[in-house]
């Protein structure tokens, strides 16, 4: 037999034993409502049980540790999904901005088209009226200006993205600095133990990183290891590597690693993927249409002027201005009326003052076919679809990954979240398990007093 005192060892162990885990279960209810905590399970394990001869007694229990209960496939999961929301929100927010240039009612390309339409057949009907003629001017001015509001909302979208860059790269060095000091204290806590409260912090800091950029994460003996999508370091441990920012050829922001490398183009996810996405390709595809669009109808009803005389008997003269190399850039932004006397409109086809016969080419101009192979009206309502439906995808994947993230975060949740009833249940149990180890122990003192008191210097 063991005897007395090893039954009390063993109370007492239990005692311990089930006191931490009462100390767990009464964390883990304080911080039901804690955002980011995990709750924490203890640990138990049989001991080695006491051989004496051919008797076998039991060793009682330990508490190997108080561990944290985590799904790191999950949290990964959630990681790249939350990278992947934050990007289309990125892009669905300056998508929405850019709709608003393209589809407000009255001002906007469309409707100045029509405008200028209306303006011609006026003209048609009394081509000696000064007052029709300035109407044609008039009505010109206000589609250049259309043009030029589109195209500087497309830029100032570019430049507030450019402008987030800067923001997001700021942000990013912020979390990895934080993230490899807690890799650093977390290298501390003795092989066995759960990181607890620190390793939460952690997991906190790297999902607000993800939501910046898209990240790769490996563990190690040091902490985690987290690069970005291409491979760059940010951080190896307990050290962080920052991002940096310059100024490129073109004027925007670039991503600079910590060797060196520009890394911009390679960027995926997060809020920083998501903006120079639009900077880089949304914004510069969409500049690049209404360049052509401008520069084109520019050309076409330029052209339809030189085919007539305007009042002076003169051969007409460009109406429309745009920049030189207008198709790489600057053709909507800086496309302007270039005459502004009422008798330099080419009206007629003749030479003779009251003939309205090039009214009809200048006409044509604007429902005739393009170069593009659209007519001005249909390459601009092409352009208006693609602009919607680029905002509406980014709108319907952020709402599709909203659903795959609240999925994944409920099965988190039954995982490391508290449940206060799963935990008041462990309460009693713990607390019906304490009694009886003090029930233990009770028992023993009162049979080793009753030895003592038989004058017996044995206890069995």
């Amino acid at each position: 037999m063991g005897g007395l005192n090893t039954s009390l060892l063993i109370g007492l162990q239990a005692l311990e034993v089930n006191q931490g885990a009462l100390d767990a279960t009464s964390n883990n209810i304080a911080n039901v409502n804690t955002p980011g905590y995990t709750r924490e399970e203890a640990q138990l394990s049989e001991n080695q049980q006491y051989v004496s001869g051919n008797n076998v007694t039991g060793g009682g229990v330990s508490l190997n540790a108080i561990q944290s209960i985590r799904d790191e496939l999950l949290n990964l999961q959630i990681q790249q999904q939350t990278s992947l929301q934050n990007s289309a929100d990125a892009q669905s927010s300056s998508l929405q901005q850019i709709q608003t240039a393209f589809t407000t009612t009255g001002g906007d390309i469309a409707s100045e088209l029509t405008a200028f339409s209306s303006s011609l057949a006026q003209l048609s009907a009394s081509p000696t009226s000064t007052a029709a003629q300035q109407g044609v001017i008039a009505s010109g001015q206000d589609l250049a200006g259309a043009f030029n509001s589109t195209a500087n909302a497309l830029t100032s979208a570019q430049s507030q993205a450019d402008g987030q860059v800067t923001q997001t790269v700021a942000q990013v060095n912020t979390l990895t600095q934080q993230i490899a000091q807690l890799n650093g204290q977390l290298a501390q806590v003795p092989a066995g133990e759960d990181g607890g409260t620190v390793e939460d912090q952690r997991d906190q800091l790297v999902q607000q990183l993800s939501g910046l950029v898209g990240i790769s994460i490996t563990q190690s003996s040091d902490g985690e290891t987290i690069t970005t999508a291409n491979g760059s370091p940010l951080v190896m441990g307990g050290q962080s590597f920052n991002l940096q920012t310059a100024t490129g050829s073109d004027g925007f922001q670039q991503v600079i690693d910590s060797n060196g490398n520009n890394i911009t183009a390679s960027i995926q996810g997060g809020t920083l993927g998501g903006v120079i996405q639009v900077r880089d390709q949304i914004v510069p595809g969409l500049l690049s249409q209404l360049n052509i669009l401008a520069s084109q109808f520019a050309a076409a009803f330029n052209s339809a002027q030189a085919q007539g005389t305007d009042s002076n008997g003169n051969t007409g003269a460009a109406f429309f201005a745009v920049p030189s190399n207008p198709e790489d850039a600057g053709a909507a932004a800086g496309m302007a009326v270039s005459i502004t006397d009422p008798s330099q409109i080419a009206i007629s086809s003749n030479g003779s003052v009251d003939s309205n016969g090039n009214v009809a080419n200048l006409s044509a101009a604007l429902t005739q076919n393009l170069p593009s192979g659209q007519t001005p009206a249909g390459a601009y309502a092409s352009l208006v679809f693609q602009v919607g439906n680029a905002a509406s995808n980014a709108s319907t994947q952020s709402s599709a990954i909203g659903q795959n993230l609240t999925q994944l975060t409920s099965q988190q949740g039954s995982v490391s979240a508290v449940s206060v009833d799963e935990e008041t249940t462990n309460l009693l149990r713990y607390q019906t398990a304490y009694e009886a180890a003090t029930r233990i122990v009770s028992t023993i003192q009162v049979l080793n007093n009753a030895l003592l008191n038989m004058g017996s210097t044995t206890s069995f």
